[in-house]
């Protein structure tokens, strides 16, 4: 069976850092598999499968909503290796793969990674994604949260959609180095407590909620923020964080390839994503649950089936940033109970989502897909 998977960009992103995990665990498993990368030129992953660029923009003002080149790059490598069905990672891979399989029958499966984001509530966007939607023989969820939602939003068959949860390599995030050597290469005290923030410094994660709920924990006690990730709003992001006062207190680390040991060398894992974003389930919950770090996070999208609340970490209602703060400050306090909620989340996390676990129900769908 061939794979053609396509992905919006080779950076260090959610969608993309599966689709590379989802590669490598399939690669024994007589399956053939080519990527196709629809924007940029950097390479931050290693895919392990053959690649194609399909489209050289990376500034996101010189992206056009749909890429001719793109297009019929897709379309050329469709006619020439022959797939048996495409996998279309996110909303902008499926844009550009059905624009770019118009008159075949090639057969695609859809990864919905998210909810819908505030612009696409209603009107003609959210008209044509149903139709995009329809255009995939299955649309995968990350998240039964995003299942109910796809289904009602956009009037899909019930059958045609399934949830197959976020999945993470466990080995692609193990610690490599000890918790005080991370510390001491970042220059935090032995004694500071760390909390950390990891994913794209991006509206929809909401950074300065991070921000507020850690100046609120830090003005308590001592300690750094640290923010594994980059985008956009970094330097908005870097004022916050001196108007706080937290200057010296919090580490804007960009994107990292040791997420593991950053995750070592952390006390809690800090989530405060925006409710009317694009959540799905995060994989971040994930690394720092197979990490045996607790998460103290808002209870949104598919967070609550990753977190168990007071068994492996906190959740609290969106927006509530004087209750977050006070669950973090509450596992900071507690030494023993921290570790004891981090050893709960690294059983629930290897159990239910590592990519050994979740690529084999992707493996029975493409074939159930390509038989039918």
């Amino acid at each position: 069976m061939r794979v053609l998977h396509v992905v919006a960009t080779g950076m260090r992103r959610g969608a993309e850092v599966f689709a590379s995990d989802l590669v490598r665990a399939a690669r024994d498993a007589q399956v053939d598999q080519w990527v196709a990368v629809v924007n940029g030129t950097t390479m931050e992953l290693d895919f392990t499968a053959p690649i194609t660029m399909l489209h050289g923009a990376t500034a996101e003002q010189s992206r056009p909503p749909l890429s001719p080149t793109g297009v019929w790059r897709l379309h050329a490598l469709v006619d020439r290796w022959r797939p048996d069905l495409v996998q279309a990672h996110g909303g902008e891979a499926l844009k550009h793969v059905a624009a770019a399989l118009v008159g075949t029958d090639t057969r695609v499966v859809y990864r919905r990674i998210g909810l819908v984001p505030r612009g696409l509530l209603g009107g003609p966007r959210r008209a044509a994604y149903g139709w995009l939607m329809r255009r995939a023989a299955r649309v995968v969820t990350v998240a039964d949260a995003v299942r109910h939602e796809t289904v009602r939003l956009f009037r899909l068959p019930g059958d045609s959609v399934v949830t197959i949860p976020n999945g993470v390599d466990r080995l692609r995030i193990a610690a490599t180095r000890g918790r005080d050597e991370t510390r001491d290469g970042l220059g935090i005290p032995p004694g500071a407590r760390v909390l950390a923030s990891v994913g794209a410094i991006t509206w929809e994660k909401d950074p300065l909620a991070h921000l507020r709920v850690a100046a609120r924990v830090l003005g308590r006690t001592e300690g750094v923020h640290v923010w594994v990730g980059d985008g956009p709003m970094r330097a908005r992001l870097q004022a916050a964080g001196t108007e706080l006062g937290l200057d010296d207190r919090l580490m804007l680390l960009g994107n990292r390839a040791d997420v593991g040991d950053l995750l070592e060398a952390a006390d809690v894992l800090l989530f405060a994503s925006r409710a009317d974003g694009m959540e799905g389930m995060p994989a971040s919950v994930i690394e720092a649950g197979m990490a045996g770090l607790p998460v103290a996070g808002y209870a949104v999208a598919g967070v609550p089936e990753v977190v168990v609340d007071g068994q492996t970490g906190f959740l609290v209602r969106a927006g509530d940033e004087a209750a977050l703060a006070d669950r973090v400050l509450r596992l900071l306090e507690d030494a023993d109970g921290r570790r004891a909620m981090g050893a709960a989340a690294r059983e629930r996390c290897l159990a239910r989502f590592e990519i050994g676990a979740i690529a084999p129900r992707y493996l029975s769908l493409y074939r159930e897909v390509v038989a039918s």
